[in-house]
């Protein structure tokens, strides 16, 4: 099945109202400002306020954003920023300075924030509390993005804000966002895929994240695909992203139309039911779909959550998703895993921050307490 109340959420307007009703509904937090209209990208960040917000923050390998949520999800403020390169790892000043405006847009002083959140990409940080994970397994790909002024994200937020800050994966927290808040409420199994950024994936099951072992559960793009393939920056060769991305397809549309095409300019042909684009797109979610037949015979999900930060786009690619699945998966499996468009849009990954605070309980923590341990 495709589709549900999340495929036919458009306007960001709507998208607001049905992810604060869906959290209210699971009965886990109750009314509170809320905003539309704001997207965000790639690495982002996300802060809360003690009572009505959080603090946090997401930031992701292909894009920086900062963002207040709302602890019902609703976006109240978002900027878009960048970590500049350095010799070693990145310069934070202008993301810390997009962070600070974002906090005087909505009027919240570092002073009132009791927890923030960072999604970065590579293996989840969460369990351990500890960003240098990248440097353990040797991954000088990882350590460029997990670096920031020569140290770690984690503490120099910590320091700049005051407050504690807890570390996830990027895709990880769009899953929980989509699981708890968006287009899968109240299903018990739910794998999502983040398209937008890289090929990602998180598994959320009975509402917690699935980490594995090394925090490196859901990395679907680094599936071997071609013995011949070219060299990852992961370390393997012929991983599934490197010919299956869609980077890669909009390389090739691209080549084909003979100019460059954005993401939004296949979304908005997508729309327009351009034929061409829409069979490439569906294309592209069928060779996904053959991937995704798998982990469903794996973990028998409820549902595969599809970003849902890709337009029209995105229900193109679920709708070849769908056909992959039902080709490569047994019926019985493929009839009983639906796919869905994510509700949380560009933002999803911002929306995950708050999602991460009510599954782990970290809204109770005491800001006096870490403060004084800390």
């Amino acid at each position: 099945m495709i589709g549900g109340a999340a495929a036919r959420v458009g306007p960001w307007s709507a998208a607001a109202v049905t992810i604060a009703l869906s959290l209210a509904a699971a009965g886990v937090a109750g009314t509170g400002p809320g905003s539309a209209g704001l997207q965000g990208v790639g690495l982002k960040l996300l802060v809360m306020p003690v009572l009505w917000a959080v603090p946090g923050a997401l930031i992701a390998a292909h894009g920086t954003a900062v963002g207040i949520v709302s602890p019902a999800g609703g976006v109240l403020a978002h900027r878009d920023t960048d970590l500049l390169p350095a010799d070693e790892g990145r310069h934070a000043g202008p993301l810390l300075e997009a962070l600070d405006s974002a906090l005087s847009d909505v009027d919240i002083a570092p002073a009132d924030l009791s927890m923030a959140v960072v999604g970065l990409p590579g293996p989840s940080d969460f369990t351990t509390g500890r960003t240098d994970r990248a440097a353990r397994l040797r991954s000088g790909h990882l350590q460029r993005f997990r670096t920031w002024d020569g140290g770690s994200p984690v503490a120099l937020l910590e320091h700049h804000l005051g407050c504690r800050v807890f570390a996830e994966n990027d895709a990880n927290l769009a899953a929980l966002a989509e699981a708890l808040m968006g287009a899968a409420v109240g299903l018990e199994t739910v794998l999502h895929v983040s398209l937008r950024h890289g090929t990602g994936a998180g598994l959320v099951i009975h509402g917690r994240l699935h980490r594995g072992r090394h925090g490196l559960a859901g990395e679907i793009g680094h599936l071997h695909s071609d013995d011949d393939g070219a060299l990852c920056q992961c370390g393997a060769r012929g991983c599934f992203w490197q010919s299956q991305s869609l980077s890669s397809l909009l390389e090739q549309l691209s080549e084909t139309h003979a100019r460059n095409l954005t993401l939004r300019d296949v979304a908005a042909a997508a729309d327009a039911e351009d034929q061409d684009v829409v069979r490439a797109l569906r294309d592209f979610g069928h060779a996904l779909g053959c991937r995704l037949a798998d982990a469903a015979v794996y973990l028998s999900p409820d549902a595969i959550t599809v970003d849902g930060g890709l337009g029209a786009a995105g229900g193109v690619i679920a709708r070849g998703i769908h056909e992959g699945i039902g080709r490569y998966a047994p019926p019985t499996i493929a009839q009983a895993t639906s796919v869905l468009v994510g509700a949380c849009g560009e933002s999803a990954a911002l929306i995950g921050g708050v999602a991460l605070a009510h599954s782990e309980g970290l809204f109770q923590v005491d800001r006096a307490t870490w403060g004084s341990s800390s």
